[in-house]
């Protein structure tokens, strides 16, 4: 199963893949610490990349 790790920072959202959880959980923690906030994991139900609710804004995708 594939994870999204999704952040913000102040002008910006990204959206990480990983294939476990307990590596998405790890990066979700490394990213608060650098200052990212609203840092949620969800799991990749549907294999979207981006998820809906970011859409509205522009965000990229990185691995």
């Amino acid at each position: 199963m594939t994870y999204l790790i999704l952040a913000r920072d102040g002008t910006s959202q990204i959206v990480l893949k990983r294939d476990s959880e307990d590596a998405a959980e790890k990066k979700a923690r490394e990213l608060k610490e650098m200052g990212w906030f609203e840092v949620e994991v969800r799991e990749d139900k549907a294999g979207d990349a981006v998820p809906g609710t970011l859409t509205d804004r522009s965000s990229q995708t990185l691995q």
